[in-house]
């Protein structure tokens, strides 16, 4: 069968309504019906079920559907990628990320991107997962790079990597009593006993402030919040200058820089991570580009 037929398919599915798929596909109703009947006469499966209102997929149908659906997303890359070629490699990829994570990453990404794709123009927007949420849904990036929680769950999550959580002190700040050590050595915070002690966390909007809330309400604790900043590294900063207690990703361990000795510690005996991501707009069509950028991510950060 030709694959762009298989669109008919995936229209019927996506619409649940033959009539309203046959006019977004520019063709009559009953020749779209004579279609589907066929095919499910070809393949001897029911696709649809017909009693329901609108049109729902069948188990078998789910099956079907998914599929199709992943030969369509093949050739379609497929395609993009002999496009791609012919023109010689030019291209533009707008990529959403937090200026956080950007500070780290981009440095570490763009140079093999870059190396492998000379005449690809690259273009970033920077925002908190709010702000990028909103970016994906508008169009005006092909991809995001965020931490996967609530906020984009409703959106197509890829996995990149996953980041530890640690908290930081000043040296000896925090009494033997509110940590302890995990069988490997390491100090892990006792989240319970931080009930008196300041923290300086980011904006609420920010995907760490989310991860960080959900860890407090786990505990039942209500922190006492010092400052509110929006930035990883200012929290980071502040906490090693004295200020309060931060929670930050572990890129900031490596990055930045303290004059003064910090204790840091781990949220858990084995560690709290959360996962980055590529998010993307649901039933969007992915760029050449931005999967070739994506693997390099996961080759850089996974070892």
């Amino acid at each position: 069968m030709d694959l762009q037929k298989f669109n008919y398919i995936l229209k019927v599915a996506q619409t649940g309504n033959i009539t309203k798929a046959a006019e977004e596909l520019y063709m009559t109703q009953p020749a779209l019906s004579r279609f589907i009947a066929r095919v499910e006469s070809e393949e001897g499966i029911t696709i649809f079920d017909r009693s329901t209102s609108p049109m729902s997929l069948t188990y078998e149908g789910r099956l079907y559907v998914e599929t199709i659906k992943k030969m369509v997303e093949l050739n379609d890359l497929l395609r993009d990628e002999l496009s791609e070629i012919s023109a010689g490699n030019k291209g533009e990829l707008s990529i959403g990320i937090p200026q956080n994570r950007a500070i780290s990453l981009l440095p570490e990404v763009l140079p093999e991107f870059t190396a492998k794709y000379p005449n690809v123009k690259i273009r970033t927007s920077e925002h908190n997962t709010e702000g990028l949420r909103e970016d994906i849904l508008k169009g005006r990036v092909d991809f995001a790079i965020l931490p996967i929680t609530d906020q984009v769950s409703d959106l197509k999550c890829e996995e990149l990597f996953k980041e530890e959580l640690f908290l930081i002190s000043t040296k000896d700040h925090l009494p033997e009593s509110s940590w302890h050590l995990n069988e490997d050595g390491q100090k892990v915070a006792d989240i319970t006993a931080l009930k008196d002690e300041r923290f300086i966390l980011l904006k609420p909007g920010y995907g760490i402030r989310t991860a960080i809330d959900l860890l407090f309400d786990y505990h039942g604790l209500r922190p006492r919040i010092f400052l509110e900043t929006t930035a990883n590294e200012t929290a980071f900063s502040l906490a090693a200058a004295g200020l309060g207690l931060a929670i930050v990703p572990e890129r900031c361990l490596k990055t930045q820089k303290h004059p003064r000795p910090i204790d840091t510690f781990k949220l858990s005996d084995s560690g709290m991570k959360w996962t980055i991501g590529a998010i993307f707009t649901p039933g969007s069509r992915r760029k050449l580009f931005a999967e070739k950028f994506i693997q390099i991510v996961r080759k850089k950060y996974n070892g």
